[in-house]
């Protein structure tokens, strides 16, 4: 419980509530006369503690509780995270719950803002000449937006890739391939906590473990592993020495987050030991330049072992070290390199390490199939990828490779020392016998999980032939899927959203279901509930219908017959992927949003209804019904003498905080009785003059109460935000500042 203290001040002995902020719990209304005043910072600890109570302790942990309050200015709660991914997390779910809480406790009208610590707030770091450009870029910026394809590419996200160099492959043998998806993992992070930004005086930035763990496919235990001195992955990051740091909100010395460096591309030691034999065979002590020279030119596969170089059997027990072409002919040169020498070295390095060569990996792959695949299966599909080509002069794809050695040459690959656990991924092409009728529970699970992984595994690769070498191995003929199918779960959501928007397309609703979905989006939290599904405890969307029409309502239960409630994120993903879709599809028409004809430049209540009126200033319902789609557009275009009718129901679903959508509200009302008014004070505002209706709603959202009677019949005890819905559904463009109605 928040602890209450009660203190005498001021005139009359006026009441004052404060508490300790140690504390769990705001008590609400204690008395009505009192004078409650809370501190920013207060007020963030309390919206905290009433989050705390409300999420799960795992989200709490791991998105919120790292948060904190950087700033509030002008009724603005500014909220650093640690990295984009949690900013995006908090601002998705958590943006309203808190807007409203804080507004309680601070006693009025709040936003809060989320940015990443150090990037969008502090730009402390960034020079002089850095500031100036973004002040130039923030002065002209340009809007960028995605047209999906299909609701197959919103899900897939086909654009976002992670690079992993070419080089790693060779890695794998003395590395495995957990390894190199931890290092991929963590360049990664480091680009998107970086965010293109110029670091001043170092590249010094910060990032979540969750986050690596995620992208990387482990548990955060497994990368704490990895990351003691001494483990493989050393030869691609080490750890600094923790020292202390001046906390920038409190002032006081706290300890520094682990500090790790990331070693760029560095040589695999068996190719180091090759590249010394070949310079000093080609006499690179006596003539270092003739020695560069050939090797420069030389193809790497007479410098280097290929497909693969094992490591020695001492490789266990050696000390990582940042090992680097350069390095390694000053030493064999003996001296500092000359302009001429450091030249070739670093052509040489470049044609080592094939720099310039990456294989583009999927953030969908990475966060979808590599957990379910595992590091080695999901290594094995880049390897197969990577061997496949197009062919730009002859049209030819490449999509069948031939891997000599069979299971054997597949596990030194990927640095597997039993080739048989290759062999589990892969259906048996002979039948080696019959197995026991009877089979131990820990043997069944065993071939279940061999099962599911070829089953997954099967999804990307194929293996359609084989042949036997003169030496007696095997070859495999696999044939190779170069684009990531969907996860079975998101084929299920994939398949119950194109359903969904078919069925919506072919009822003349898609308009009202894309406003649903848009609606739905703004606190998911709102919609979602736990409910008990036999001895599971599982998810479903509760009170989503409201304010629908008939059509909608049965469409979506329908379609949320199809989901598995069993699935944590199953509705969560659905909605979200329909909302992307439909803001990839939607077609903004900014070529012209006012008659600039017939209207004067210099008067703001004709500007702020041209939008949606014609030449003398009356609603066009032509205009009106922009947002519709086209059959719903044709059919109250053909029935309706005016745009009266629609514009009293848009201001009665508006007035009705139960109904979410005054646009689609008229739409289906006037569908099922055309020519039909809504009555009452909605129908006598609706006969306004357009520029009159807009005066009014700029008054209520400026603080200035309207004192027309229809008005204050439908509004006097409604919401802001509703009366802002009111004016986004008609289209009416305010003359007023955004800030002006959120604040003061």
């Amino acid at each position: 419980m928040w602890k209450t203290s009660l203190e005498m001040i001021g005139p009359g002995n006026r009441l004052y509530f404060g508490y300790f902020t140690n504390c769990d719990f705001v008590g609400k209304d204690v008395f009505m006369d009192a004078a409650i005043e809370f501190t920013p910072e207060k007020a963030w600890q309390a919206a905290l503690a009433n989050l705390q109570m409300d999420m799960s302790r795992a989200a709490f942990e791991t998105w919120v509780k790292p948060a904190c309050l950087e700033d509030f200015n002008d009724g603005t709660f500014v909220i650093s995270c640690m990295n984009s991914y949690g900013r995006d997390w908090l601002a998705d779910r958590l943006t309203s719950t808190l807007e409203r809480f804080l507004c309680g406790v601070m006693n009025r009208e709040i936003k809060v803002r989320f940015i990443v610590k150090d990037q969008d707030y502090d730009l402390g770091n960034s020079s002089d000449e850095d500031d100036e450009y973004s002040s130039e870029i923030d002065s002209d910026p340009v809007e960028l937006d995605i047209l999906y394809r299909s609701i197959r590419d919103s899900l897939l996200e086909p654009g976002r890739v992670v690079r992993l160099p070419v080089y790693f492959l060779r890695w794998l043998p003395y590395v495995q391939s957990q390894v190199i998806f931890v290092v991929m993992a963590l360049w990664q992070e480091y680009y998107l906590a970086s965010g293109g930004k110029v670091q001043k005086g170092n590249n010094k930035v910060s990032v979540r473990a969750e986050q690596v763990c995620q992208w990387a496919g482990i548990s955060r235990a497994q990368f704490f592993r990895l990351l003691q001195p001494g483990s493989t992955l050393y030869w691609f990051a080490r750890k600094n020495e923790t020292d202390h740091e001046v906390d920038k909100r409190t002032g006081r010395a706290k300890k520094s987050s682990n500090k790790y460096v990331l070693l760029d591309t560095p040589l695999m030691p068996g190719d180091a030991d090759d590249l010394k034999s070949f310079l000093l065979d080609h006499g690179i002590r006596e003539s270092p330049v003739s020695a560069l020279q050939a090797a420069v030119t030389a193809d790497p596969k007479q410098i280097l072992s290929y497909p693969t170089r094992l490591p020695p059997d001492n490789f266990e027990t050696m000390q990582p070290r940042y090992l680097t072409v350069q390095e390694i002919v000053r030493d064999l040169v003996g001296r500092r390199l000359t302009p001429e020498l450091a030249t070739l070295a670093d052509q040489l390095a470049d044609r080592i390490l094939a720099q310039g060569e990456f294989i583009l990996v999927s953030w969908y792959f990475l966060k979808n199939w590599l957990p379910a695949l595992g590091p080695d299966a999901a290594m094995l599909i880049l390897i197969l990828r990577n061997l496949c080509y197009f062919n730009d002069e002859t049209g030819e794809l490449r999509d069948e490779v031939w891997i000599e050695g069979g299971y054997e040459a597949i596990a030194q690959r990927l640095g597997i020392k039993n080739p048989r656990t290759v062999a589990t991924w892969l259906p048996a092409k002979i039948d080696r016998g019959k197995r026991k009728d009877e089979l131990t529970d820990r043997t069944d699970q065993e071939f279940a999980r061999r099962q599911r992984i070829q089953d997954l595994l099967g999804l990307f690769v194929d293996r359609t032939d084989h042949r036997v070498n003169s030496s007696g191995s095997y070859a495999w003929k696999f044939k190779v899927q170069r684009v990531d199918p969907l996860t079975p779960q998101h084929e299920m959501i994939w398949r119950a959203a194109s359903s969904l928007l078919a069925d919506c397309e072919d009822q003349g609703i898609l308009d009202e279901l894309y406003s649903w979905v848009d609606e739905v989006n703004t606190d998911l939290n709102d919609w979602i509930e736990t409910v008990k599904n036999g001895s599971k405890v599982v998810l479903r969307l509760s009170n989503s219908t409201n304010g629908c029409s008939e059509t909608l309502t049965a469409i979506l239960k329908d379609c949320f017959e199809t989901l598995d409630l069993e699935c944590k994120d199953c509705f969560e993903t659905l909605l979200k992927t329909l909302k992307r879709f439909k803001d990839s599809q939607k077609e903004k028409d900014t070529s012209s949003t006012q008659d600039s004809s017939n209207l004067s430049a210099d008067d703001p209540e004709l500007q702020a209804v041209a939008v949606v009126t014609d030449s003398n200033g009356n609603w066009d319902l032509e205009k009106l019904l922009a947002r519709a789609d086209k059959k719903n557009r044709q059919i109250l275009l053909n029935q309706e003498k005016d745009a009266q009718a629609f514009v009293s129901w848009v201001i009665h679903g508006a007035s009705q905080a139960s109904i979410q959508n005054p646009y689609s509200l008229a739409i289906a009302k006037l569908k099922e009785n055309p020519e039909t008014n809504a009555g009452g004070a909605s129908e006598r505002l609706a006969a306004y003059p357009p520029h009159q209706l807009a005066g009014l709603i700029e008054q209520e959202l400026t603080f200035r109460s309207p004192s027309d009677r229809n008005w204050r019949m439908l509004f006097a005890q409604v919401k802001r935000d509703r009366v802002r819905l009111l004016a986004d559904a008609l289209g009416l463009r305010l003359d007023i500042q955004e800030e002006s109605w959120m604040s003061s």
